[in-house]
């Protein structure tokens, strides 16, 4: 009988670890897909960003947003940021915070609605206000979720459509 719980304690822990690692319950979701975002960020005490999970490759782009869906027990969606990749090394890099609106779907879920990033003209005018005017693999949009104690920043881009 001890083998038999050992033994299931022990098959649970191996395979529910690995999954539970990297689900996140955040997910974006576009015109066409849903995407997990699993890659995020901290501040660090000198004001610059790092990797805490993922890193670069890993953060998606996509064309429109529709509205992000999270889930986590204990986590809250508070904002989004937009931010240039100079955010990564540079404390005074220039960024902008967005508005959301929450509407819950669920005991613990919401899905996070951003009007600012609906509009191409719009994520056309927040690029050139974070100094990227082109978009591109340097320009961030970042989902600020906390727990109350800790405050992490899911990165994800998005293409500009519009050009000036």
């Amino acid at each position: 009988m001890t083998k038999f719980v050992v033994a299931t304690i022990g098959a649970l822990l191996i395979v529910a670890t690995p999954a539970r690692a990297q689900d996140t319950g955040l997910l974006l979701f576009t015109e066409a897909e849903q995407i997990p975002l699993k890659t995020y960020a901290e501040f660090l005490r000198s004001g610059i960003l790092r990797f805490s999970s993922g890193s670069l490759k890993d953060i998606p782009t996509i064309d429109r947003l529709r509205f992000i869906r999270c889930s986590r027990t204990g986590w809250r969606p508070v904002a989004v940021m937009a931010a240039s990749g100079e955010l990564f090394t540079n404390e005074h890099a220039e960024r902008r915070l967005l508005p959301i609106v929450l509407r819950p779907v669920g005991v613990t879920a919401v899905t996070v609605r951003v009007a600012d990033l609906e509009r191409p003209e719009r994520v056309a005018e927040l690029h050139r206000a974070i100094r990227e005017p082109e978009g591109g693999d340097n320009a961030f949009f970042f989902l600020i979720y906390t727990s109350g104690d800790v405050t992490q920043y899911y990165p994800f881009r998005i293409r500009q459509s519009l050009k000036r």
